[in-house]
């Protein structure tokens, strides 16, 4: 063979295909120049589009929030509106009447009068003689409506204040004005509520004058300071914009603003850093320069792999050429074909040239990866200790390979082998390699181990007899496979299928086993089953949030399980309710002395973290006897329904009782569902009449019940049950539907009052339903009446404002139903917008003897009337109450005194006992339909 130099000298120089290349890759960036000028102005472009939007999104916000201001500015225009209303309003002696107190404490701000004496107020920018802006008296006096002031020191309380003032009269001779007098916190609430989750928006009310009003960001700091780059916005002068200026901390930062109706030049203004805005708006931009480079960098690859595709054929050939002319015996691999035609006959002549030493050299090299790849592979399997590699010669002789690897022990086959065994394996292990060893089956044993530490390890055994290779008889080849990380898995899906993942205790299913296997023994007399649940465990989850509900859990779970019996069993069925199986002792004593530890136990404060909290648990007991399992669980599950219905933090013991009032429960819930589909309700309409003239104004639609075989079943007995299970939506629609049918055939301009409840009240799609009841049935919206209990109002405050609004946006009318009777409150009556509120009968069950009766019907009524809301009495029985009503300025009135609940196919007659016998035509049979 010729030496390197030699070899050289003979070969013919392949020039380089770099320069190729990079022609390819220069002539993809001129084509590119176009599109990269393109791209750049688009970013430009993108950019002004972003910086617009952002400042959209601040206008935007600032809108939203000048409204939520004017809201809350009208809460004071409308009460001095009110006040201006009234005669004798509590501003005329603050100190004298203890009304007017508490209407101060109501409104939180103070109420002033100003009379000015023959009829002119005083000129200039200062302050009247009870503390309020001449200004704004003045704008009072020239407009329609309430002024509202900028914001000023109040000389009463020495603490900046807005007034809120309104004419009541104004003669030659004299004026008066009302003003209420608030501080500017309600309106920093305002912004505190409305502030979005960013801390770097900042929202402020400006006054005319430019001093803040309020801030969303350290109120008490900057309130009655003037507002930085106040020049900038007053340039700007129109209604809404945007402009940019240096914060008081001296950032630089962008406002977006609006003018708040009704003021005196106020403006609600929305900013924030001008370095978050830009990076809010570079943001995409990045993203589109970053789009843009991947392109050109995706068109520069592109051509360098072309021209490597062009070349590669080329340099490959020289390559090859190079071995072959130096006598190489290991040339490359082939050189793949090409579609030029020159390179593919150049490499097929030299494929041709080298298929005789190729085939030969294959072979060999074959030959020996195939040897070498089975003893590396043999080797790396017993070094790593998952396999053992074992042989029982025809002679009796045994070897091994990884033994030590896997158990860090030096052991041999036969005793010794044995001898590392589990003792509890031993006899099963050796009976099973004796019946192989003499029927010649195959060896499959699984048994634990003895490893270097002393511990034990899971592993797999296997082996096949097989003709010895000689000839001389039979031997055994097999493995030991470690499979202690499956065991483990297998043993812990297992007890997860068994157990409840969160406190380790035994499950529903472990539980049912149990009681199976105790109650299937003939007979289970001295068992009991103890059904624990924890009282308002719910509440508890809601407020302090679930993990520290889940650490109280497991807490119990601990504490349940440190008081049974070693014999006895708890188990946790889900949610905070657990189940005890009680074997030890005779029954029902030790059932009673066991639920006592328990309650005690669980009763002790539980430490979650820096939280002290206590919990109480209600407990039912059955004792199995001759139950199933299932049915002992049922009666536990009863008596623990009954434990917390009677007050909770209590115990009880099963009683037929018990199970009478559920089959009843279950009967009555079927003949329900029944005739919600059958269709067997109707409507009774009672009387609504106005109280000073005696005219029906109107009916309450009643819902009842006509069972086929028990009869009219009462409200009271069926509603709670449709309450509870979800029916009350379907039978409430029916009502509804009926009730505007009913109410349009009367064909006189008489209201039909319908009762709502929380879940239709909760109900999103309940206008669409309202609107649907009344077009199908062609009933003015107006005639409509939609009574809420306050037990509907607390379930979601903010849920049925929001329903409210859109049924008054309907066109019904809304009543509050039984006031008094729930967690009354006036805040109810300025917050949601009623139409009516209906006071609760039993005011006037002793309204002629019991002063606090009459007190607070007096109070109800005149209070009403000053909102221009509509009072009902509800149970008018007698004269004299009707009497009482009318003195005290009630609107109107039903009860038996006018009628009692009567269907629609004798609505004539009362129609007639009204005197409008004739005026109307009834669809009796319709109705009925």
């Amino acid at each position: 063979m010729a030496n390197d130099s030699q070899e050289t000298g003979t070969l013919v120089t392949v020039p380089s295909g770099r320069g190729l290349t990079w022609y390819l890759i220069g002539l993809v960036l001129v084509a590119l120049v176009p599109t990269i000028g393109a791209a750049l102005l688009a970013v430009f472009f993108a950019g002004r589009a972003f910086e617009d939007a952002q400042s959209g999104r601040l206008l935007e916000t600032a809108q939203t929030l000048a409204r939520a201001t004017e809201s809350e500015l009208e809460r004071g225009i409308a009460l001095v509106n009110v006040l201006a209303a009234v005669p004798h309003h509590p501003a005329v002696s603050v100190v004298a009447d203890p009304w007017g107190s508490a209407a101060e404490r109501q409104i939180g701000g103070r109420l002033i009068e100003e009379v000015f004496v023959s009829g002119r107020v005083p000129d200039g920018d200062g302050l009247s003689p009870r503390g309020v802006p001449l200004e704004t008296l003045h704008r009072a006096l020239t407009t329609t409506r309430p002024a509202v002031s900028n914001l000023y020191v109040d000389p009463a309380t020495r603490e900046l204040s807005i007034a809120v003032a309104t004419a009541t009269s104004h003669t030659d001779e004299e004026t008066r004005l009302i003003a209420v007098v608030v501080p500017p916190e309600r309106l920093v609430q305002v912004l505190k509520r409305s502030r979005p989750a960013s801390d770097d928006l900042i929202m402020a009310v400006v006054d005319g004058t430019g001093r803040f009003v309020a801030r969303s960001v350290e109120p008490e700091q900057h309130i009655g300071q003037q507002a930085p780059g106040w020049a900038n916005r007053v340039a700007a002068a129109p209604e809404s914009g945007t402009f940019t200026a240096t914060t008081a901390d001296g950032r630089e930062a962008i406002f977006g603003f609006r003018t708040i109706a009704n003021t005196a030049g106020w403006v609600l203004v929305v900013g924030e850093p001008l370095s978050a805005f830009r990076a809010r708006a570079a943001g995409p931009l990045l993203g589109l320069a970053a789009a843009a480079a991947l392109a050109v960098f995706i068109a520069l690859v592109a051509a360098s792999r072309l021209g490597r595709t062009i070349l590669r054929p080329v340099s490959a050939i020289a390559a090859r050429a190079r071995l072959i002319a130096a006598g190489s015996e290991h040339p490359p691999s082939a050189v793949e074909q090409s579609g030029i035609a020159e390179f593919e006959a150049l490499r097929l002549s030299l494929e041709g040239s080298e298929q005789a030493l190729k085939a030969r050299v294959v072979a060999e090299a074959e030959a020996a990866r195939a040897a070498a790849d089975a003893e590396r592979h043999h080797q790396l399997l017993a070094s790593t200790g998952t396999l053992v590699f074992w042989r029982v010669h025809a002679d009796g002789h045994a070897t091994s390979t990884g033994w030590t690897e896997l158990t860090g022990l030096d052991a041999k086959l036969g005793n010794d082998w044995f001898a590392n065994i589990h003792p509890d394996d031993v006899k099963r292990v050796k009976a099973i390699w004796r019946t192989a060893y003499e029927t010649g089956n195959p060896y499959d044993a699984e048994y634990r181990i003895r490893v270097v530490d002393g511990s034990w390890r899971w592993v797999r055994a296997r082996a096949t007899r097989t003709e010895a290779a000689d000839g001389g008889g039979f031997e055994w080849i097999g493995l030991v496979e470690d499979i202690n990380a499956y065991r483990a898995a297998q043993d812990k899906a297992e007890h997860l299928a068994r157990h409840d993942a969160l406190t380790g205790l035994a499950n529903r299913a472990s539980l049912q086993e149990r009681l199976a296997g105790l109650c299937g023994q003939g007979g289970a007399t001295d068992v009991a089953i103890l059904c624990l649940g924890l009282d308002r465990f719910k509440g508890l989850n809601d407020t302090l949030g679930h993990a520290v509900g889940d650490e109280v859990l497991k807490q119990v779970a601990a504490r349940l399980a440190a008081t049974i019996a070693p014999e006895d069993m708890v188990a946790r069925l889900g949610g905070d309710e657990f189940a005890i199986v009680q074997t030890a002792g005779p029954q029902p004593c030790s059932a009673s002395h066991l639920v006592q530890e328990l309650m005690a136990a669980i009763a002790a404060p539980f430490t979650v973290g820096t939280d002290s909290i206590v919990v109480t648990a209600s407990v039912g007991i059955a004792l199995a006897g001759e139950d199933t399992a299932e049915l002992a669980m049922q009666k536990a599950d009863m008596a623990l329904d009954r434990a917390k219905a009677d007050g909770r933090a209590r115990f009880c013991f099963f009683e037929a009782a018990m199970d009478a009032r559920m089959q009843e429960r279950h009967r009555l819930e079927q003949d329900l569902r029944r005739a919600v589909a059958e269709g067997q309700f109707l409507l009774h309409y009672q009387p609504l009449v106005a109280v000073d003239s005696g005219r029906l104004v109107g009916f309450e639609a009643l819902v009842r019940w006509r069972h086929p075989e028990r009869g009219m079943v009462s409200p009271a007995e069926f509603i709670p049950m449709a309450e509870e299970t979800g029916l009350i939506v379907p039978i409430g629609r029916w009502v509804l539907e009926r009730a505007c049918a009913d109410a349009a055939a009367w064909g006189r301009d008489l209201k039909v009052a319908v009762n709502v409840s929380p879940k239709q009240l909760a109900d999103h799609e309940f206008p669409a339903v309202v609107q649907a009841a009344l077009g199908g049935a062609g009933l003015p919206a107006r005639l409509l009446e939609l009574e809420i209990t306050e037990n509907a109002l607390m379930a979601d405050i903010d849920g049925a404002m929001s329903m409210m609004m859109r049924l008054k946006a309907v066109g019904c009318a809304i009543a509050m139903d039984d006031f008094g009777t729930g967690y009354s409150s006036l805040g109810y009556l300025r917050t949601f917008p009623f139409d009516k509120v209906k006071i609760d009968r039993s005011f006037l069950q002793d309204l002629a003897s019991a002063r606090e009766s009459g007190a607070i019907v007096r109070a109800v009524t005149g209070l009403c009337g000053s909102l221009r809301i509509t009072s009902t009495a509800e149970g008018v029985e007698t004269e004299e109450q009707l009497a009482l009503l009318k003195a005290e300025g009630c609107n109107e009135a039903q009860g038996y005194l006018f009628g009692r609940p009567a269907p629609v196919e004798d609505m004539p007659a009362v129609f007639e006992r009204f005197g409008l016998a004739g005026a109307t035509s009834i669809a009796v049979a319709d109705a009925a339909a």
